[in-house]
């Protein structure tokens, strides 16, 4: 059903959408949002299908891209800012922006993209290699490390090739392995530790009670606690397959609560402020490590979607139209935006 502000009686045009969807729109806001629009208005006025008193303009955009980019374009009080909720929308609606020359809407699309990130990384990062969003795909990527090594499929698998995934995949291995020399050169414990208060880091340090020591860990010579130590043995695994500062916080949790169950009151004293304190520190480590490790571009620049390739260089022609035309456009521009 279309919405209330593509029925409006001023309307002067009608742009009926890939899958038949009639939409009533004033030419005006689209002038104002972008000149490309102007071979709209041409259409319409050569147009021979009439409706009522309106000319139609077929569009290649389906109906819910054609109501997102219709929706930007319009004043906020006759329509509200359009919804970019659904993974499917995001390609064919930066297509949209890009072939329109709706700088704004691009810029809306790549937002909605990196806050989706967190929570569905590879999602993202397929996303944003097959639009040619090299600072979103590496921004994915690093997010990707709070995931592990083997991912579960995801529907836009099948967007990327097998030289991207490889790529991706060689970048998370390569921190997994970067990150481990935290666990074998631990003077960034002592340095950062040093100066700041009369404790320091004796909190970890066996002796002073009568918990067990570890065996694998040497702090200035001094052997930690074990539970420390089973702290860090434990983080150290995770991280080779979730190579991301996010992956030290998550076992905070569990440290705490073991120590407490020992109920030694020296152990236990402040432990919470001192394993948070410390795993923030793990954390900062950990991601100036992945941090100096480069997503291979070089291994990805070969891949140029043909779709955004093509919308890119074939600006306005696209309309309503098909065939050898569009053939000869995908031989221009094939740099990576």
């Amino acid at each position: 059903m279309i919405a209330s502000p593509f029925l409006h009686a001023k309307a002067d045009i009608i742009l009926r959408s890939s899958d038949g969807v009639d939409f009533r729109v004033i030419t005006l806001f689209l002038n104002l949002a972008s000149s490309s629009f102007d071979t709209i208005i041409e259409q319409a006025a050569q147009s021979d299908q009439i409706e009522g008193d309106l000319p139609i303009v077929r569009v290649e955009e389906n109906h819910r891209v054609l109501d997102i980019w219709l929706r930007f374009c319009y004043p906020s009080t006759l329509a509200e800012d359009p919804p970019l909720h659904e993974f499917e929308d995001i390609i064919p609606v930066l297509e949209a922006a890009r072939k329109y020359s709706l700088k704004p809407l691009e810029h809306k699309v790549r937002q909605a993209l990196k806050s989706r990130m967190e929570k569905e990384p590879l999602r993202c990062f397929a996303l944003a290699m097959r639009a040619q969003l090299n600072i979103e795909a590496t921004l994915a990527a690093e997010y990707t490390l709070r995931e592990p090594l083997i991912p579960a499929r995801v529907p836009e698998i099948d967007l990327i090739t097998a030289k991207e995934l490889l790529a991706l995949l060689t970048y998370h291995q390569r921190c997994g392995k970067s990150v481990q020399s935290l666990g074998t050169d631990l003077s960034w414990i002592t340095t950062n530790y040093d100066g700041l208060n009369v404790i320091g880091y004796q909190w970890i340090i066996s002796g002073s009670c009568g918990c067990e020591s570890g065996s694998r860990f040497l702090l200035n010579g001094q052997r930690p606690l074990k539970w420390w130590s089973d702290y860090m043995e434990k983080s150290l695994v995770s991280l080779y397959d979730k190579p991301s500062g996010h992956t030290v916080l998550v076992g905070v949790a569990d440290t705490v609560r073991d120590v407490r169950a020992t109920g030694c009151l020296q152990c236990c004293s402040n432990i919470l402020g001192n394993m948070t304190g410390f795993a923030e520190l793990f954390s900062r480590q950990v991601e100036m490590l992945t941090a100096k490790v480069d997503l291979d571009m070089e291994l990805l620049k070969p891949f140029i979607p043909v779709t955004l390739q093509g919308t890119a260089t074939r600006g306005m022609g696209t309309i309503a139209t098909g065939g050898r035309g569009e053939k000869k456009n995908l031989k221009r521009g094939r740099s990576r935006k």
